[in-house]
């Protein structure tokens, strides 16, 4: 079945329809773009807000755009069809003040918005407003198209004519959480959290484990106070620096973290310190590590 079946269904001519793939290659951007447009609309708004030259042009022509984010493999899940309208041509230095770019690039990665890369190109912009609207809204995050070959990452509708390659039962927008053994994580991707994932780490207290990727240097902590794990990484990654006396030296976006060993919500904290200590020694971090005792 053809996707523009569908838009002439809910009376949207394709040829007045633009197609956005957001095929970015940006890592882990990518991969949490999923993220972004189930719990963060206004960002996704703030991110299809400005585009390519080339891109521009077709979205300046049409109306109407149905927007894809990528999925594993080469997989594209429907975003959203919006109406489309062009606020105008403004100097960068107007569009990227807006702090939601700051926050696209500091929290997911996005450095192709990313205010210092494109103030320092100067010049001016098209900046469209996207309103979602309701046609297909049930949808959003079940239909998947496989993604089309080529650079071109916005496309008319009338002409790509993409093939619908499933509709799934619940949305793929929201991935479940893995178990605790399984939730490894950046500190970008933290700091990105799909709220459930927050969720669920906030009511797990435990030991953990931070690794710093630039050398393999590892910490062990535990967290036992206020949104237990979830409180404890962010505050890891909250700043430029680290918040222990050795992790103070070093940059938090190169920290992995993952659990070592989750523990009963009611432990004691001394409790919750003894287990910690014990693995410190299994580890031997302090001597050969970034604990100090």
């Amino acid at each position: 079945m053809k996707f523009n079946l569908l838009l002439r269904d809910g009376g949207f001519d394709p040829a007045q329809v633009s197609v956005i793939l957001h095929t970015t290659n940006l890592h882990p951007f990518r991969a949490l773009l999923p993220v972004v447009v189930a719990d963060h609309p206004d960002l996704f708004d703030a991110y299809q807000s400005v585009h390519s030259r080339s891109a521009t042009a077709i979205l300046l022509a049409r109306p109407f755009a149905a927007s894809f984010v990528p999925l594993t493999g080469r997989r594209m899940v429907f975003a959203g069809l919006f109406a489309v309208r062009p606020e105008g041509e403004f100097p960068v230095e107007d569009i990227y003040a807006d702090p939601r770019f700051a926050r696209l690039e500091k929290e997911f990665g996005a450095t192709d918005t990313g205010p210092a890369a494109n103030l320092a190109r100067g010049g001016r912009q098209v900046r469209f407003a996207m309103s979602r609207l309701e046609a297909l809204s049930d949808l959003v995050g079940r239909l998947t198209i496989a993604a089309p070959g080529g650079r071109t990452y916005v496309r008319i509708a009338a002409n790509l004519g993409a093939d619908i390659a499933a509709i799934s039962e619940e949305s793929l927008l929201r991935r479940h959480p893995p178990e605790w053994r399984e939730m490894i994580l950046s500190a970008i991707e933290l700091r990105a959290l799909p709220r459930d994932w927050a969720a669920r780490l906030a009511e797990w207290r435990g030991v953990y484990l931070i690794v710093d990727q630039t050398d393999g240097a590892r910490y062990v902590g535990s967290a036992y106070g206020a949104e237990n794990l979830l409180g404890r990484w962010r505050a890891h990654v909250a700043g430029d620096r680290g918040v222990t006396v050795e992790l103070a030296r070093r940059d938090p976006a190169a920290f992995r973290f993952s659990i070592l060993q989750r523990l009963d919500p009611d432990l004691a904290p001394d409790q919750v310190i003894g287990v910690e200590q014990n693995w410190k020694r299994r580890l031997d971090t302090v001597s050969h590590g970034l604990n100090r005792a």
